[in-house]
């Protein structure tokens, strides 16, 4: 039994049965937004719309909204390119399994 998947799948589990979550970019996918322009000088606030997994070379990936901007189309990026806010429950397990695992795609 390869327990890596396991506990993956389990971490999904629990990001979609607590979605919508609101998070921010972190640097490169801030640096990303701003390049296409879809954000302006702020950080925005995001809001997680689906977890999923896309494979071993893609890893754990998430698409969202911009939050307050109805205009803007939803994005998808990697999960290790956003930062949950701080205050979930969820957010210091996904912290503490990017330490512990960065072979299971949260790390790039």
């Amino acid at each position: 039994m390869n327990f890596d998947r396991v506990r993956q799948e389990s971490l999904v589990h629990s990001l979609r049965g607590a979605l919508p979550l609101s998070a921010y970019p972190r640097p490169p996918l801030l640096a990303f937004l701003r390049e296409r322009g879809a954000i302006g000088r702020n950080a925005p606030r995001l809001v997680v719309i689906d977890i999923f997994d896309a494979g071993a070379t893609q890893g754990l990936m998430c698409r969202f909204e911009i939050a307050d901007d109805v205009d803007a189309p939803g994005f998808v990026a990697p999960l290790a390119q956003i930062a949950l806010d701080r205050r979930h429950p969820l957010a210091q397990r996904l912290a503490s399994r990017r330490r512990q695992a960065p072979r299971l795609g949260l790390t790039r």
